[in-house]
């Protein structure tokens, strides 16, 4: 499931030409005081999100942060956390910026909205100054023009393929454990690779040759049959938190899925949320769109217009199908086009 914290596993996967609609109708739908409160924040979004699409590029971050601002209340004020004062969560010194993102910093202030975002996806809440380059690197929707771009950047994520549950083989039925189990793309399955792969991922070779090898991650949760299935749910959505944090999903018309490689030399991997990334830096650029424009023009400028362009397009997307999944539980797809 692409939600990390409550996933519906009884849910089917919802087929929706505009996210933005299902998830204000479902808000709708629930019952009590902190819905109708996130559900004006959801619209207010949804304005700026719209009026992101009009505007050029020179203007599209500011809007485009506010989006992703009052999308992140919309989810926090579910969960108990009053917004209505709350700080952005995160700063970049305007007269420290240069226009040059392997110089620029994001200060991420483990508090704010930004900070309580943090919290609900289990992130670090510790005071932490982060390159731009370091977080756009490791951002997956915009991973292959970060590469081009950069050509001396080391690829970090690898596809996957097939990803699943599955139930261990007990005869006691009982004692059965449920792990999730995937395939790494072709192009990425090679003894070159494979020494690469996450600390929680192990490569598992069959017993005969009925099955080809595969890749699993090495916890594992209890799947008692005789048990409720209440309780069942509960240990696998408890498991699945643990599980979904080796994976990373890009927003697309089918399901994107990807590991990250384990590389403890590379000093530009930071351990954070898509969501959190895209909210950093997008307020980066609201604030260089807002106070500094030459500064803007001159990322625009530089080699780095493409990679920047890109995240500017592609980020906001992102981060409003990631937060819609976090705040109703449900896998939202793509009919084959969007309003």
């Amino acid at each position: 499931m692409k939600a990390h914290i409550s996933p519906n596993f009884l849910g089917r996967t919802v087929l929706s030409n505009s996210t933005f609609e299902y998830v204000e109708l479902w808000l709708r739908n629930q019952k009590g005081a902190v819905y109708k409160e996130s559900l004006f924040y959801w619209q207010q979004s949804r304005a700026f999100f719209k009026a992101s699409e009009d505007l050029p590029l020179n203007s599209k971050p500011l809007t485009s942060y506010y989006s992703i601002l009052n999308a992140t209340k919309a989810l926090l004020v579910i969960h108990g956390v009053n917004v209505e004062s709350i700080s952005h969560g995160v700063a970049s010194s305007r007269q420290d910026v240069l226009g040059n993102i392997r110089k620029d910093e994001i200060t991420y202030v483990g508090s704010g909205a930004l900070g309580e975002l943090s919290r609900f996806l289990n992130e670090s809440l510790m005071k932490q100054k982060y390159k731009v380059y370091d977080l756009l690197y490791n951002l997956p929707c915009i991973h292959r023009t970060f590469t081009i771009t950069n050509p001396d950047a080391t690829e970090l994520f690898m596809p996957v393929k097939q990803i699943g549950f599955e139930l261990t083989n007990n005869s006691d039925v009982a004692k059965r454990k449920v792990y999730v189990k995937f395939y790494l793309d072709d192009r990425y399955d090679n003894s070159k690779l494979r020494p690469y792969i996450p600390t929680t991922v192990k490569y598992c070779i069959p017993p005969d040759d009925a099955e080809s090898p595969y890749y699993r991650i090495k916890d594992d949760s209890k799947w008692n049959i005789h048990e409720v299935m209440d309780v069942r749910l509960q240990n696998l959505i408890a498991y699945h938190n643990k599980a979904r944090k080796s994976f990373y999903y890009i927003n697309g018309q089918s399901m994107l899925w990807y590991i990250k490689k384990n590389l403890p030399r590379n000093r530009h991997i930071i351990d954070r949320h898509s969501m959190t990334i895209i909210y950093g830096v997008m307020h980066y650029l609201s604030e260089q769109v807002r106070y500094s424009p030459y500064i803007f023009e001159k990322l625009m400028s530089s080699k780095d217009n493409w990679l920047i362009s890109e995240f500017i397009n592609l980020g906001l997307p992102q981060f409003i199908d990631e937060i819609s999944s976090e705040i109703t539980g449900s896998n939202i797809m793509c009919t084959g086009y969007r309003k």
